[in-house]
């Protein structure tokens, strides 16, 4: 056997697998399949059931880089007991399609297939056709039966091939029950060849049925490396132009940059081959109606220059562009990535005082990422740790409303303290309360759109198991559901932030100064030492980043809460006039006697919107005594009330800066 394609460069009859087989229309029930011989039984309709594979795939061009498997396959198929080979792998790394080269070799007599397995005839059996119509009493039984007599006979050569074969040992399903019990004595005497298929997680479904599980012998199927992925895509390159008539011409340097570009921004439970084809596939669809799309539109606009010249185009281009362009959908459905602009979100974050290093720090990370120079494996990973009111949970909030123009995928750890609540994150196991459940799961959103931002809020409130749990996650860029689905991780920004250690923040003895004009941040030395008091240490170890915010000093806290009456006041008069004339400037005096009152270090900037609304509401009640007071003809009292009230406002300038929306705390204007 030499290297081997993936596809097939016959007529359609004998190409309906495409390249991978299962998936690409070669395991269906519903294709012309040549004449079989009779088959045994009076009435019986096995032969609608079946499909040749030997005649299917006979003029097939040889398989790739599987050489080892097919002869360990052809070794289990010529075994005296239980000669029933189990492949086993990921989905997309070509299991059926080593199926239908065994299939080929025995057509061809093939050198390397032993005698024993000469003249068989691989036949699939689609287990939905096996089942669909046999409603009444016994059909399903004699239908199965003759299956067997049918497999066992000599004379027909036969060596069946059930894809998907886990349905047989679901001990939910009493259907495929029957049939497995039925197969079981002839699977254990070795009367009839069977060759089965399925993944690893599905593969778990022989564990609850071991007497099903013996009669077969498990092979692995490992995924390709992008090097073998490329010369399959070279191999099968010739065919998919001939499919599309040769309107797109593909060069070599572009079949590379589909294998590169299929890893980096492919789905986790994707693999090689199968995602670097059907990305090739895709490419060079979406080229020829993207073609007649723009011949459409020039035809609508009455434009017949362009419309001849587009009709004149023989060769399509096939550019870098397109190629990202629908990895993306085929990753993200119709979600694409959002454009990142440096300069709005750092306009955004500087709204907020205080933490000019920490956002320094945010910024050069994400330009970092957003280099590409290294494909994407695993999230990006950040926890960001300070005192509660400093603005950590509102530079996510901006981070993802520009990274991906929506909010956050926010997750309020508290809601996780229990060892049971990690349920709430993957699902429950087989036999739990809600196993059976469709609710939908925090992270189900990703499957839809993996370029999301997570926040993890107040991580330290979680469980322990939640963290376990979150390990894959950070790591490896995907985590396995409780019912074995599998949620892609690796386009993903995570962010955790945390209150824990903050009792280091402030404190002069590690190293750091307080002043009232700088903020003050621990080493990251320090910080990490704080952290691992309440996190494991490799659960630190997953993130990128651990950024320490400083603590709001009380100039700080005066500015933001300077700029929050700012942003009120203006409010006011802009939705509601009346009101917002009775509200003066802020005088200097009064915000330093409020800021006496409200700062507390401990809760950060979280007091000055509440103390600007009371602000605001102090000098409306004022005025409005004042009014009343004069409708009354009480002069000393409105006089009385004037002068208490000008301690608290005066005519003073304008707040100096700008306001923006204050969030959690933010140490925004």
């Amino acid at each position: 056997m030499g290297l081997t394609n993936f596809t097939s460069d016959t007529d359609d009859d004998q190409t309906g697998s495409g390249p991978l087989g299962s998936g690409h229309g070669g395991t269906s029930g519903n294709v012309n399949v040549p004449a079989m011989p009779p088959m045994p039984g009076p009435g019986s309709d096995i032969h609608e059931l079946l499909i040749n594979y030997n005649d299917r795939f006979k003029n097939a061009t040889p398989a790739l880089f599987r050489d080892k498997l097919i002869e360990q396959t052809l070794a289990v198929l010529i075994r005296k007991d239980k000669p029933n080979p189990l492949i086993v792998g990921p989905a997309g790394v070509g299991k059926t399609r080593i199926v239908e080269e065994i299939a080929r070799m025995i057509a061809i007599d093939h050198p390397t297939v032993p005698t024993a397995l000469q003249g068989k005839i691989v036949y699939e059996l689609p287990m939905a056709s096996l089942v669909a119509g046999a409603g009444i009493v016994g059909q399903l039984e004699q239908r199965v039966t003759d299956l067997v007599n049918f497999a066992i006979d000599p004379s027909n050569n036969a060596v069946l091939f059930i894809d998907e074969i886990h349905v047989l040992a679901e001990s939910e399903n009493q259907t495929y029950q029957k049939i497995a019990q039925i197969l079981k004595p002839a699977l254990a005497r070795g009367d009839m060849h069977v060759i089965g298929a399925t993944t690893a997680q599905e593969a778990r479904a022989f564990d609850d049925d071991p007497a099903f599980q013996r009669r077969f012998s498990r092979l692995i199927v490992d995924e390709l490396t992008r090097e073998q992925t490329i010369e399959i895509l070279r191999s099968a390159n010739a065919s998919y132009m001939a499919h599309h008539n040769y309107r797109v011409l593909v060069s070599d340097e572009m079949l590379v940059l589909v294998a590169a570009i299929a890893d980096e921004l492919g789905k986790a439970s994707q693999h090689r081959p199968d995602n670097a084809v059907t990305l090739l596939d895709q490419t060079l669809a979406d080229v020829v109606v993207a073609h007649g799309a723009a011949i459409a539109r020039a035809q609508q606009a009455g434009d017949q220059a362009i419309v001849q010249a587009l009709q004149g185009m023989t060769n399509l281009s096939l550019t870098e562009q397109k190629i990202r362009g629908v990895a993306l959908r085929l990753a993200s459905g119709v979600a694409e990535k959002a454009p990142y602009n440096e300069q709005a979100l750092r306009d955004s974050l500087s709204s907020m005082y205080g933490q000019d290093e920490v956002l320094e720090e945010l910024l050069e990370a994400l330009r970092r990422d957003q280099l590409g120079a290294f494909a994407r494996t695993r999230p990006m990973a950040w926890m960001l740790a300070g005192p509660s009111g400093v603005g950590k949970t509102e530079t996510v909030k901006r981070i993802s409303q520009h990274l991906t123009g929506q909010a956050p995928i926010m997750l309020n750890m508290g809601d996780y303290s229990n060892e049971h609540d990690i349920s709430k994150l993957n699902g429950s196991g087989p036999g739990y309360v809600g196993s059976q459940s469709n609710k939908e799961l925090p992270f189900d959103t990703l499957e839809s759109n993996p370029y999301r931002v997570i926040l993890l809020d107040e991580i330290e409130k979680a469980h322990r198991s939640v963290h376990r749990l979150l390990l894959t996650a950070l790591d490896e860029g995907w985590m396995r559901m409780s019912d074995g689905k599998i949620i892609d991780f690796s386009k993903v920004t995570i962010i955790a932030t945390t209150n824990a250690a903050r009792e280091i923040m402030g404190r002069p003895s590690i190293g750091f100064s307080v002043c009232s004009n700088a903020a003050a941040r621990p080493d990251k030395q320090s910080l990490v030492k704080a952290l691992k008091e309440h996190f494991d240490a490799e659960f630190l170890g997953r993130f990128q980043q651990i950024i320490a915010y400083a603590p709001i000093t009380r100039d700080v806290y005066a500015q933001i809460l300077n700029n929050a009456y700012g942003r009120e006041r203006n409010r006011l008069l802009a939705e509601n006039p009346r009101l917002g004339m009775m509200v003066p400037s802020l005088d200097a005096s009064v915000l330093a006697a409020t800021v006496d009152v409200t700062y507390l270090v401990e809760q950060g900037a979280r007091p000055a919107e509440r103390a600007a609304r009371e602000l605001i509401e102090d000098s409306i009640i004022a005025s409005q005594q004042q009014h009343f007071a004069n409708l009354a003809g009480e002069p000393n009292s409105a006089n009385s009330n004037s002068e208490n009230h000008s301690e608290d406002v005066a005519a003073s300038p304008e707040p100096t800066q700008s306001a923006e929306a204050h969030d959690e705390t933010s140490t925004t204007h």
